[in-house]
């Protein structure tokens, strides 16, 4: 499914290794990011002070970016001296405190949107941070700054989609055609059945299961699970999108025809509340979806040691809980559409399995993090299309959905 482009929502992209000039204070009090007279080519050749800009500082890969409001300044140093060449350089305040968290050949990256929003993003050299942004731009290793200008269509991905939106850059639909058709399709039909409530989850996974007919759980479960994922969440937003419409226009008021903000609060917060709880369970249904079109045996949420209740075991809750089964004929799965740091939670489930699996969609994990669950027996499943998102190297400590059938007893 084509999500739009990388043109829809920015007109170009520069990015650079940091220098200790730039961001160690013990070097440099300087607040200024260096050797960039190529930025012209995105920021313009007359400059400009205070400029709002949002500053994305990525602390760890495992928790959210700090996003930090504040200015920047393009400027060029040798203005005043007219026997000698431009230097320009970006300014950034004194109040960014988050950039003392940087080092030296961190990848800075500064974008524009279509409408002149400033953002500079920032991840830590080595981390799935990184991966992800270089992915995600199609950027190249270079030692002097380098700029792109988005001149064509670059199709966004699902993956692609899911990371700009939690960077807070840009929230990405499905690009007109065939296949958005089939979402609003979908959309449609919930919205006509169900109103303004959306019905449970495995209602909407039975809706999609139906809608979407050009898949194969069979010849290419990577490929089913991935498109019933990408095409409930652009379900989702195609049905939260009309009821915004619908709620916007009643307005928020209370009894005396006041403005209700507490009422638009819990509106909005209800949303996002569903879109996160929503994600993980239609994750656990499609899972599913797969393994009954393999005819694989297998019980879900199976209460083990602790009342732990993994999302699947295999093949069924009566094995596990004889002590005659060998642990190598168990094997049990759990599903998070995203990780954070919370991988550590499935280490607690089904003790009598000590090897571990854990189906996820999310692509910022980095390789620190993977190293560690494969320490504690711990695997991740992924989707091909989102596992080709990892480095090469991560990518061998990465189950694909079929890898993982194929290792069921």
């Amino acid at each position: 499914m084509n999500w739009g482009t990388l043109k829809n929502h920015f007109k170009g992209v520069a990015w650079k290794r940091l220098t200790a000039h730039e961001v160690d204070a013990r070097v440099s009090n300087g607040h200024e990011f260096q050797g960039v007279n190529k930025l012209r080519d995105l920021l313009g050749p007359d400059g400009f002070k205070d400029r709002p800009a949002t500053y994305l500082v990525y602390l760890n890969d495992d928790g959210p970016a700090e996003a930090i409001k504040s200015i920047a300044t393009w400027y060029d140093a040798r203005a005043n001296d007219p026997n000698r060449s431009a230097e320009w350089r970006l300014y950034y305040p004194e109040e960014v405190s988050a950039i003392q968290h940087l080092r030296a050949n961190d990848l800075m990256i500064l974008t524009i949107s279509e409408a002149d929003d400033l953002a500079i993003l920032f991840a830590p050299a080595g981390s799935a941070r990184e991966d992800q942004l270089v992915a995600l731009f199609g950027l190249t290793e270079s030692k002097t700054i380098q700029v792109h200008m988005f001149e064509h269509d670059t199709a966004i991905t699902f993956g692609a989609a899911v990371i700009l939106e939690d960077l807070g850059l840009a929230e990405s639909y499905p690009a007109d055609g065939p296949e958005r058709d089939i979402a609003e399709t979908i959309a449609k039909a919930l919205i006509d059945q169900f109103g303004g409530k959306l019905p449970s989850g495995r209602e909407v996974a039975a809706f999609i299961n139906r809608g979407v007919k050009d898949v194969d759980p069979v010849q290419d479960p990577d490929g089913a699970l991935h498109r019933w994922i990408e095409v409930e969440a652009a379900v989702f937003r195609l049905w939260e999108d009309a009821l915004i419409a619908q709620r916007v226009s009643q307005g928020f008021f209370d009894a005396d025809r006041k403005p209700d903000v507490l009422g638009f609060r819990e509106f909005t917060m209800s949303l996002r509340q569903s879109r996160v709880s929503r994600a993980g369970g239609a994750l656990q249904l499609h899972a599913a979806r797969v393994f009954d079109a393999h005819k694989i045996a297998y019980e879900a949420q199976v209460t083990t040691e602790h009342y732990e209740r993994p999302d699947f075991v295999f093949p069924s809750a009566k094995a596990y809980h004889d002590p005659g089964t060998p642990s190598d004929g168990l094997r049990m799965l759990t599903a998070k559409f995203t990780l954070k740091d919370r991988w550590r939670q499935v280490l607690r489930e089904a003790e009598r399995i000590p090897h571990k699996h854990l189906l996820t969609m999310d692509q910022g994990v980095s390789g620190r993090s993977i190293a560690a669950m494969q320490a504690a027996k711990l695997t991740l499943v992924i989707p091909t299309p989102s596992r080709n998102m990892y480095s090469r190297k991560a990518q061998t400590m990465i189950l694909r959905v079929r890898d993982f059938l194929d290792q069921l007893p």
